[in-house]
């Protein structure tokens, strides 16, 4: 299966067309991803009552095809940037408030990760556990940046966790170390609770991660393109000149080799 991270209406659209199985669904993926808006979620739900020979959404060109199926909707619960991942009771209270907001959604996952001294912050993972409850919940890449891996996935496991999104603690997860510890975590782990390697995952190495054993990777699929600011304003602290976007080509490209890999390992099996 394949989870794209989007932060736009336009970027979910592409993804639907482009046969993505999952959205994780942002606000600000130059951040990493953070919560949300209401109105992006519930646009994008408006189109999830997917019809053969209709268009998903009234922007579209193209009509949707009967291989296009509804993807599962997971919201990011992040409330600001920063990679430390070390949240006030403020901060938490004000992440139990969204996840108390988006369960009264049909939403399918929770994405959420949060560390103390670079540890897994169990008390306020609980808390999030135990508000998200039925619904499951993805703990994000703040385990990439854990002192022991070894250790953080047991306390992810034990809290109850059903996924871990990582890159195997580097920049990228087609690193060989990488791939190294992604291994290790199935091996030891496959069985209690699922890993999904993201973060430069690609149509070119994704076939990597299905011959280890994953199940499901995580990629934005993304393009940039260029913006004109007008007389070199920049509001906030971003200065680049690009915006990013998922692309549907991308995506079915991801996707194809994904399914030609997992057909090519059942016929070897």
């Amino acid at each position: 299966m394949l989870e794209v991270c989007i932060d736009s209406l336009e970027s979910a659209i592409n993804a639907v067309h482009g046969g993505a199985d999952e959205l994780e669904v942002c606000s600000s993926l130059p951040e990493g991803g953070l919560t949300p808006s209401p109105g992006l979620v519930k646009e994008i739900l408006k189109m999830m009552d997917i019809s053969f020979n209709k268009p998903i959404y009234k922007s579209c060109t193209e009509f949707c095809c009967k291989n296009i199926k509804r993807p599962k909707i997971n919201i990011m619960i992040r409330c600001r940037g920063g990679s430390d991942f070390c949240y006030t009771s403020e901060e938490i209270d004000t992440m139990l408030s969204d996840i108390e907001y988006y369960k009264t959604l049909n939403i399918d996952r929770f994405v959420f990760g949060a560390l103390k001294a670079l540890e897994i912050d169990e008390e306020y993972c609980q808390k999030v556990i135990n508000a998200a409850n039925p619904i499951p919940v993805t703990f994000h890449r703040a385990f990439d940046i854990c002192l022991n891996p070894n250790i953080a996935i047991e306390k992810i496991i034990k809290l109850g966790f059903t996924r871990l999104l990582t890159s195997g603690q580097e920049i990228s997860a087609d690193d060989p170390k990488a791939i190294n510890l992604l291994q290790k975590l199935l091996c030891i782990n496959k069985c209690r609770i699922e890993i999904m390697p993201g973060a430069g995952v690609n149509a070119d190495n994704v076939k990597d991660f299905i011959k280890i054993g994953c199940k499901i990777v995580h990629s934005s699929c993304k393009r940039s393109k260029e913006i004109n600011i007008g007389n070199n304003l920049s509001m906030g602290t971003a200065t680049t000149q690009y915006i990013y976007y998922t692309d549907k080509n991308i995506v079915r490209r991801t996707k194809e080799v994904l399914c030609r890999t997992v057909n090519e390992n059942a016929k070897d099996s």
